[in-house]
């Protein structure tokens, strides 16, 4: 049996074969979602310094002092899509504080971790895991609204309290772009 090649969506609507599908289409072409096909546990928030940061990571350091304390929901991130107008993509996890940080600008941000430098270098993104995440949609009772960008150290911040936790930068983080809604268990 001949396989088939898809070029376009009438292709596929008008009988291409399972083989020749999973042969050529591409699984990122789902759209990004809440429901997503593949999220990444642990992830929490820290009530010293306000990032979402990945609790596994033994480098947890925390621009409150020492490590980050954990508190709340358990989130789980999506990661592995692509970039939609409501899902963002270049976050990752700084291999040196365990933070959640942006990696889409040539700067790094600033990483608590670097206090022991003369000069911050910065974020130091684990590409492992690429996340997409969602923004700008309504939260639900499974995914908490209020969590941005922090403009100073380009980590993912959680805005909803009158003061804005401690930013390595320096004061409190400073929210900037969109506003994103996160995933996590019940």
């Amino acid at each position: 049996m001949a396989v088939r090649r898809i070029r376009s969506r009438r292709d596929l609507v008008l009988g291409a074969s399972a083989s020749a599908l999973a042969a050529t289409w591409p699984a990122a072409d789902a759209a990004a979602s809440l429901t997503v096909a593949n999220d990444r546990p642990n992830w929490r928030f820290c009530n010293k310094c306000f990032v979402m940061f990945y609790t596994p990571n033994p480098n947890q350091a925390c621009a409150g002092g020492g490590k980050h304390r954990q508190q709340g929901y358990r989130f789980r991130l999506p990661f592995g899509g692509r970039e939609t107008p409501t899902a963002q993509a270049r976050w990752f996890a700084c291999r040196n504080c365990a933070t959640m940080s942006f990696a889409g600008y040539r700067q790094r941000g600033r990483c608590p971790a670097n206090a022991r430098y003369t000069t911050d270098r910065g974020h130091e993104a684990d590409r492992t895991f690429a996340y997409v995440l969602p923004h700008d949609i309504p939260a639900t009772r499974r995914a908490q609204g209020g969590w941005r960008f922090c403009n100073k150290c380009m980590a993912m911040f959680f805005d909803g309290y009158p003061t804005k936790g401690a930013c390595p930068a320096g004061g409190g983080h400073v929210a900037q772009g969109y506003q994103f809604v996160l995933p996590h268990e019940a």
